[in-house]
């Protein structure tokens, strides 16, 4: 008998929160889901408003048998309402506001929310997300880009060109959001060249930005995906007529 062992396909859709109120449902109850499991109390309920809010963009991680494996939020900040980690470390140190406040002029996203299923751990699925929301923030708006991240996952968004937000907390890290766990605020002040992101890292963030809509083999846990890419969102500040035309070639050339 022979075995397949082809890749496990999967899906990473981004979208505009507005647009695909059944996805946002289902990325709220699973993410409250994942925080239950790992016993988090002070974040099984977080504030879903973003789900309306058309200055959110999601991208979620959708497998054709086990359904939405993972998803990640890209948070642009506003007069009105302010990024999810300023609002989670206010209470420890006020002056995260006044840290971010530089950044928000020239558009600011976060990246939040990040969530991976029991059902489809140990394959890497965080990081497609992280440098996918990475890879969709200028096109969505934000030249600049902040997280809040465990300690031992901070090694991902350095690659992407986050840097530590050394101005609050103990040099940017924060126990949140429970003592055993190390928190890190990071900001990355250029998404549009990222000077700061490793040089395998950028190549990947560009390719995506040139294709949206694209298939790759990835392997960040090791483990081969075959990822389909379904990754457009609306310009801002980025016109990607050339990048569609650039696709319209590829596939003139390849047929």
């Amino acid at each position: 008998m022979t075995i397949d062992q082809s890749p496990v396909r999967i899906t990473l859709k981004a979208f505009n929160a507005p647009l695909e109120p059944e996805l946002c449902a289902e990325f709220i109850r699973e993410h409250r889901q994942v925080l239950t499991d790992f016993n988090i109390p002070l974040a099984v309920t977080p504030d879903n408003s973003w789900s309306e809010d058309p200055n959110c963009h999601v991208i979620v991680a959708l497998h054709p048998e086990l359904g939405m494996v993972g998803g990640i939020r890209l948070q642009l900040a506003s007069e009105e309402r302010p990024l999810p980690m300023a609002l989670a470390i206010e209470k420890m140190d006020p002056s995260i506001h006044e840290a971010l406040a530089p950044y928000v002029a020239d558009g600011l996203g976060e990246g939040c929310g990040l969530w991976n299923a029991n059902r489809f751990s140990s394959k890497g699925i965080p990081v497609l997300l992280s440098t996918t929301a990475t890879a969709i923030a200028t096109l969505a708006g934000a030249r600049r880009m902040a997280c809040f991240v465990a300690s031992y996952t901070q090694k991902h968004p350095l690659a992407n060109g986050f840097l530590p937000l050394e101005s609050v907390g103990s040099m940017g890290a924060f126990n949140y959001p429970t003592a055993r766990i190390r928190s890190i605020a990071m900001i990355n002040p250029d998404t549009i060249l990222l000077p700061n992101a490793t040089n395998e890292q950028r190549h990947r963030i560009f390719s995506l930005r040139l294709r949206p809509v694209q298939r790759r083999i990835e392997s960040p846990s090791g483990v081969p995906l075959n990822v389909d890419y379904l990754i457009r969102v609306d310009p801002k500040l980025v016109d990607i007529t050339p990048y569609f035309q650039i696709e319209l070639d590829r596939m003139r050339a390849a047929s």
